[in-house]
């Protein structure tokens, strides 16, 4: 208890009073030294409807903290790719135009997550949970995310996203008519997808918005966090990043406890909290 209230009163001067910019570079470098040495994972599900962005999160969520980021379609394709058991189970089904169980998919999905390199590095759980059946799972595993990280994006921002994209089926690259438009001598040979037409994209929200109270129920309430999706991708970048930093922190404080209070540990938690007060504040 001791340790815990003397963080906190240090912490209530850094709130009243601020701190100056040599101490928010020095705490944002001890705070980086410190997960490095400590090997800080963190166990989180994004969640967005179709164009939402958490794509673009997810890849700049593993360029800068190194988590490994998890899709079950890509999975299930090294697993066939890589011709592992289960792997070959899975082809059998696909080879009969048939769908790949979900325990078998579960199975595939959990080896992955239980490895020692995702185990240490942490992961990103990129459209594994689409059911109930699929977050019940992860929790039975023991594998419940620690962040439960929403893209709040409305339907009229999906609609101009997903609306205006356009492929060159000779290339296969990606264009769209308002923010990427295609070069002109390539312009009227590209196509639209059949799922990015109005009717189709409000079909596909509807549904991930009626799914995804279900999806989010077997998970704690208070790991699941609301940011808005729209506007510049930096912008929504740094929402992401905070909320990021801040379980980050939260995590390191309880680990100050294990084991008793270690005086390296404590100095530890407060830079990582100091250091997510400051991004806070300079946001």
């Amino acid at each position: 208890q001791q340790p815990y209230l003397h963080i906190h009163c240090m912490f209530r001067r850094v709130l009243l009073g601020g701190i100056g910019a040599s101490a928010t570079a020095a705490a944002a470098l001890s705070y980086k030294q410190s997960l490095a040495e400590e090997k800080m994972s963190l166990k989180m599900g994004i969640f967005a409807p179709p164009g939402g962005g958490k794509g673009t999160v997810c890849k700049k969520l593993v360029r800068d903290y190194g988590f490994v980021q998890v899709s079950t379609g890509d999975l299930l394709r090294d697993a066939v790719k890589n011709k592992t058991p289960l792997g070959m189970k899975a082809k059998e089904y696909m080879n009969k135009g048939e769908l790949v169980p979900a325990d078998l998919i579960h199975e595939i999905v959990g080896s992955h997550l239980k490895s020692p390199e995702v185990m240490q590095k942490g992961f990103i759980l990129d459209g594994v949970c689409r059911s109930k059946a699929n977050s019940e799972f992860i929790v039975d595993e023991g594998l419940t995310p620690d962040l439960c990280l929403i893209l709040d994006v409305t339907e009229a921002c999906v609609q101009e996203r997903l609306g205006g994209r356009v492929i060159d089926p000779v290339t296969k690259d990606s264009y769209h008519l308002k923010f990427v438009p295609p070069p002109p001598e390539i312009a009227d040979r590209c196509i639209r997808r059949k799922d990015d037409y109005p009717e189709a994209i409000t079909k596909r929200f509807n549904l991930y918005q009626k799914g995804l109270k279900e999806v989010l129920s077997v998970f704690p309430p208070a790991t699941v966090k609301k940011i808005p999706g729209e506007g510049a991708p930096k912008d929504v970048y740094l929402h992401v990043q905070k909320k990021v930093d801040e379980t980050l922190a939260h995590k390191k404080m309880e680990s100050l406890f294990e084991g008793g209070a270690d005086p390296k540990k404590m100095m530890s938690a407060l830079n990582a909290l100091s250091w997510v007060l400051t991004r806070g504040s300079s946001k």
